[in-house]
């Protein structure tokens, strides 16, 4: 069965956005816009990544993190920020988040990443 990603971003349009660039590069794509819907979505189905942003209303990018991992397999988990240093960030890359990237973001570099992580 595919692996798929899933887009995890309270901010409507760029979670979509993410989701339609990765649709049309051929990867199975899901969108969550809360951590909430996210963790539906996993218990669902067979998701290889979660790129998630840190901020969220419901929980941060982090807590989605830490909750997929207490009740699954490890996903890979790349956090996506607006924040630069921020305390959030350096606590999920102790706990095992793969990486942080900076929004806006660059999508080639995140493409060869995603690429890289669902073909290890």
């Amino acid at each position: 069965m595919e692996k798929s990603v899933l887009i995890v971003d309270d901010d409507h349009s760029m979670a979509k956005t993410l989701t339609d660039i990765l649709r049309v590069k051929g990867y199975n794509a899901f969108t969550a816009y809360s951590g909430a819907e996210a963790l539906k979505i996993v218990s669902e189905n067979n998701v290889g990544l979660i790129i998630t942003d840190v901020r969220m209303p419901d929980m941060n990018g982090v807590e989605l993190f830490r909750i997929v991992k207490e009740s699954h397999l490890d996903i890979p988990t790349i956090l996506m920020t607006a924040y630069a240093a921020d305390d959030i960030i350096r606590d999920g890359i102790k706990e095992g988040i793969k990486t942080f990237l900076n929004k806006p973001l660059d999508i080639d570099f995140l493409l060869l990443f995603i690429s890289a992580t669902l073909n290890h």
